[in-house]
C-alpha cells in the first residue's frame, strides 16, 4: 500500500509535469514549424546541410563565419531521414523539446516540480518568438550544449566520489567545446564562466584540491572534441582559413572595433525603451519572491497539490488554444513583448548571480551549497544571453534558460493570493502574447515577412519540400524560381539572390558566383562585400533573384553596423543593378503588403562586355 502511494506521488511530482510540458510545447511547435519557407534564414540548418551533401565543404569552397558542427550535424540529419526541408524542422522541434526537458530537470534541483514545469513551458515559449528564428537553429544547438555544460557541473557539486567529480567534470567539459563549436561566442561564454563559478563553488563545498581536479577534467574534456575538429580541418587543409573566418573576417562584420558592440546594445536599448523599462519593472516586481526561494528550498504548499498541477495543465492549455483559435482571425497580434523577457534575463541573472555566489561562499550552513547552485545556474544563463547579444542585442533565444531560472523562482517565492493571481496573470498573458505573435508571423527577417499560418494553405511538388504547406504567394514564388532556373540554368551554371535567400540554392543545386551566398551586412565585411562585386560582374550567373534594398534600409543597417559610413554592400547593389540590362524581368513577388519585391531575371544571354556599376544608383549615405 505504501509503495503504491509513493509510486503514485512520483508520477504526480515528477512524471505528471514532465509529460505535460512536453504535450503542451509540441502541440505550440506543431502549430507552426511547417507553415513558413525561412525564405531570408537560409532555411537555418537545411542549406547547410544540403550544401555539405552536395560536396561542398565550409572555409575550402565557401565563406561562413561560424563553426562547422552544425553543417556536419545537418548532413547526418538529412543523409539519415531524407533531402526534405521538413526534416531539419522536426528535428528542431525535437530539440527544442530536448531543451525544454534538461531545463525543467535542472530547476527541479532547486525548485519544486510545479514551479519548474510552469518556468519550462513559458521559457521554451518565448525562446522562439523572434520573427528570425527558423526552428532548425544553430543557436538553439550552441544553447543545449551550453546548458548540458552547466547541468552536468551543477551535478558534480554534489557528486561524492572523486572519480564521480572528474566524470561529470569531463562531460562538462565536453559539452562547452560543443557549443564552441557549433557557435564559438556562446561555447566560449560558458566555458569560462562554468568553468570560474563551477571551481570557486567546488573549492568551497570539496577543498581546492578537488576543484583543481575538476578543473583539469573540464579542460580535458573541452579539449576532446576541439582538438577532433581541428585534426579534421587541419587534414582537410583549412585549419588556418577556418580561424581567420571565426576570429578576423566575422567579427570584423559585426564591429570595427569593441567598443561597438557596446554600444550597439545601448543604441538599441534606447530607440526600444519599452522593452527595457518593462525588463525593469519585471526585476523590481519579482525581487523579493526570487531572493526568498534562492535563500530557502520551502516549497508552497499550494504548489505540490495535484489539483493544482492539474489546474496548471488546464490553464496553460486553454491560453494556447485561446491564441491559436485568434490566429485565425484578422484581429491584430502584438509584436516584440518577449524582448522585454531579454533584458529581465540580462540584468536579473547577473544580480543573482553576483549576489548568490557571494551569499554562498559567505555562508557555512548545508544551505550553501543550494545557492551555490543557483549562482552557476544564473552565471551560465548570463554568460548565454550575453554572447548572444553579440549577434543582435536583443532577441528572444538569450531568454535560454535564464528566463526559467527568474521565473521558478518568482512561482515558488511568491506568497500571497494576490500575488499568486497576479504573477500568474503575467505568465498566462506571455505566454498568450508570444503564441499569438508567431502564428501571425511565423518568420521575418529585412523586410521579408512571411504570411500568417492561417494563409499557409497550399504544397509544392518539389520533393525537397514535401509536407510544407505555404501562402499561395510563396509557392509562386519558389515554383516559378525553380522552373526558371531549371529551364534557364545548365547544372554548371550559376545563381545569385540578394540579400540571401538560401533555400533557392539548396533546392536548386546551384551554387553562386562568389564566395558566399550571403552577403548580410552583420556577415561580411565591406572590403569582402566590393570584392564580391566584382566577382559577380565577372560571371553573369544564369537567374537573378533580387529584392532590391530601399535607401532607407540601407541607411537604416548602416547606421547599427556601420556607425551612419556607407556600406560595402552598395557595391553589390550597384553592381546588380547595372546587369540587369542583360537579363529579362521574368516576376515580381510580394509576399506580403509592406515588405520589398522580390523580383526575378533570367539572362537574355552573355554579355561580350563586362559591365561596370554605376555610382549613381544608390548614393552612399553621408558619413556621421
Amino acid at each position: 500500500m505504501g509503495e503504491n502511494r509513493g509510486r503514485n506521488i512520483r508520477w504526480r511530482n515528477e512524471v505528471w509535469p514532465l509529460a505535460a510540458l512536453f504535450l503542451l510545447a509540441a502541440w505550440y511547435f506543431f502549430s507552426f514549424y511547417n507553415r513558413f519557407t525561412g525564405l531570408r534564414s537560409g532555411d537555418g540548418e537545411f542549406g547547410a546541410g544540403m550544401a555539405f551533401l552536395a560536396g561542398r565543404r565550409p572555409y575550402r569552397d565557401y565563406f561562413t563565419a561560424g563553426p562547422p558542427l552544425n553543417q556536419f550535424k545537418a548532413a547526418l540529419e538529412l543523409t539519415l531521414f531524407g533531402k526534405a526541408l521538413i526534416v531539419s524542422r522536426a528535428i528542431g522541434v525535437l530539440e527544442r523539446l530536448s531543451i525544454a526537458a534538461l531545463l525543467y530537470c535542472w530547476l527541479r534541483r532547486s525548485f519544486s516540480a510545479s514551479a519548474a514545469m510552469l518556468a519550462a513551458f513559458i521559457t521554451i515559449i518565448v525562446s522562439a518568438g523572434d520573427r528570425t528564428d527558423p526552428i532548425a537553429s544553430y543557436n538553439h544547438d550552441a544553447i543545449l550544449f551550453a546548458m548540458i555544460c552547466g547541468f552536468t557541473a551543477s551535478l558534480s557539486l554534489d557528486a561524492i566520489k572523486p572519480r564521480s567529480v572528474l566524470l561529470l567534470g569531463a562531460l562538462a567539459g565536453i559539452g562547452a567545446g560543443l557549443s564552441f563549436l557549433t557557435k564559438h561566442t556562446v561555447g566560449a561564454a560558458a566555458m569560462v564562466s562554468v568553468l570560474v563559478f563551477g571551481s570557486i563553488a567546488l573549492a568551497k563545498l570539496r577543498g581546492v584540491g578537488r576543484s583543481a581536479a575538476w578543473c583539469a577534467a573540464f579542460l580535458a574534456g573541452v579539449a576532446t572534441p576541439v582538438l577532433a575538429v581541428g585534426l579534421y580541418l587541419w587534414r582537410a587543409g583549412v585549419l588556418r582559413a577556418c580561424l581567420t573566418m571565426l576570429f578576423v573576417s566575422g567579427p570584423a562584420a559585426k564591429a570595427t572595433h569593441p567598443f561597438l558592440f557596446l554600444s550597439r546594445e545601448i543604441m538599441i536599448a534606447g530607440d526600444n525603451w519599452v522593452w527595457l523599462t518593462l525588463g525593469l519593472i519585471a526585476i523590481l516586481l519579482s525581487a523579493r519572491a526570487v531572493w526568498s526561494a534562492t535563500l530557502s528550498a520551502a516549497v508552497n504548499p499550494a504548489l505540490a497539490t495535484g489539483r493544482w498541477i492539474n489546474g496548471m495543465l488546464w490553464g496553460c492549455f486553454l491560453v494556447i488554444a485561446t491564441a491559436e483559435f485568434l490566429a485565425h482571425t484578422s484581429l491584430p497580434a502584438l509584436v516584440d513583448f518577449g524582448k522585454s523577457s531579454v533584458y529581465y534575463v540580462l540584468i536579473g541573472c547577473a544580480l543573482l548571480g553576483i549576489a548568490a555566489l557571494f551569499i554562498g561562499l559567505r555562508d557555512t550552513e548545508k544551505s550553501s551549497s543550494r545557492i551555490l547552485h543557483i549562482a552557476l545556474f544564473a552565471a551560465l544563463a548570463w554568460s548565454v544571453a550575453a554572447s548572444l547579444s553579440l549577434s543582435w542585442p536583443a532577441f528572444e533565444a538569450m531568454t535560454l534558460p535564464g528566463l526559467g531560472l527568474l521565473l521558478a523562482a518568482a512561482i515558488d517565492g511568491t506568497r500571497g493570493k494576490w500575488g499568486q493571481g497576479f504573477l500568474y496573470l503575467v505568465m498566462a498573458a506571455m505566454v498568450f502574447i508570444q503564441v499569438r505573435e508567431k502564428l501571425e508571423t511565423p518568420f521575418g527577417f529585412d523586410h521579408q515577412d512571411e504570411a500568417a499560418v492561417r494563409f499557409a494553405t497550399t504544397r509544392s511538388l518539389k520533393p525537397e519540400l514535401r509536407g510544407m504547406k505555404l501562402s499561395p504567394e510563396m509557392k509562386r514564388l519558389l515554383d516559378d524560381t525553380l522552373s526558371e532556373i531549371r529551364t534557364n540554368a545548365k547544372p554548371n551554371d550559376t545563381i545569385f539572390t540578394f540579400p540571401e535567400m538560401g533555400i533557392f540554392y539548396a533546392l536548386s543545386g546551384r551554387n553562386a558566383p562568389t564566395w558566399t551566398d550571403s552577403h548580410n551586412i552583420d556577415v561580411v565585411q565591406d572590403s569582402f562585400a566590393r570584392a564580391e562585386a566584382a566577382r559577380l560582374l565577372q560571371s553573369q550567373p544564369a537567374v537573378i533573384v533580387y529584392a532590391r534594398p530601399t535607401e532607407a534600409n540601407m541607411r537604416q543597417d548602416e547606421r547599427v553596423w556601420r556607425e551612419g559610413r556607407p556600406s560595402g554592400q552598395r557595391a553589390i547593389i550597384a553592381a546588380l543593378d547595372s546587369m540587369l540590362s542583360d537579363y529579362r524581368l521574368v516576376g515580381t513577388y510580394q509576399l506580403l503588403p509592406d515588405d520589398n519585391p522580390i523580383r526575378l531575371y533570367v539572362r537574355l544571354k552573355k554579355s561580350s562586355v563586362t559591365s561596370q556599376p554605376s555610382q549613381t544608383i544608390l548614393p552612399p549615405a553621408p558619413s556621421r
